[in-house]
């Protein structure tokens, strides 16, 4: 993989999630505190709490109320264009929100409804039924959100309201056109 490809995301799947905590072991028990990796998985680790705040910051710029306030989040699997919820970091994302007063609805389109609510506690809400919000995330990329005009993000939005673009994926002139605030990780 060349540094030209790498993207910001939630820390996530196996790979992040897991894999360090093991090398790091490995490495501690030939003598090496491997402090880079375990700052690395801090960050990582931290990260869904630091997009919730961001949220909560932006929103807080528009004039919105932050306790009874809508967000909508648009993706909760690990990864995108993938149906596998397992050590997904959206979660910390809604929990935090949800501590500010945050009336979170969540939609994703690839998951499994019923997974969703008996891994995570969360239902997931159609996209007829998201609600007009403050504020919506984009969490995960999945090819379907990539494919909605800005206008059609928008509709679920109240006018002024905010984008949090996790992976910086979508078309932010057009958003801000759309009388949007863009936020990108």
């Amino acid at each position: 993989m060349e540094l030209s490809q790498v993207q910001t995301r939630l820390g996530r799947g196996h790979c992040i999630g897991v894999d360090p905590y093991y090398l790091t072991h490995k490495a501690e028990m030939v003598g090496y505190h491997p402090q880079v990796i375990l700052a690395g998985r801090r960050i990582n680790d931290g990260m869904g709490k630091y997009i919730a705040e961001q949220t909560v910051k932006q929103m807080i710029k528009t004039g919105s109320y932050i306790k009874g306030a809508r967000v909508n989040i648009l993706g909760l699997t690990f990864k995108e264009n993938c149906a596998d919820l397992r050590n997904s970091k959206v979660i910390d994302i809604i929990n935090e929100l949800q501590s500010y007063g945050v009336e979170v609805s969540v939609h994703d389109a690839q998951a499994d409804a019923d997974e969703a609510y008996e891994e995570y506690g969360v239902r997931l809400a159609d996209w007829t039924q998201l609600p007009r919000a403050d504020a919506t995330i984009l969490a995960v990329s999945h090819k379907e959100y990539l494919a909605l005009e800005a206008e059609d993000i928008a509709r679920q939005i109240i006018r002024g309201g905010c984008v949090i673009d996790v992976k910086g994926v979508l078309d932010q002139k057009a958003l801000e056109a759309e009388g949007l605030k863009v936020w990108r990780l």
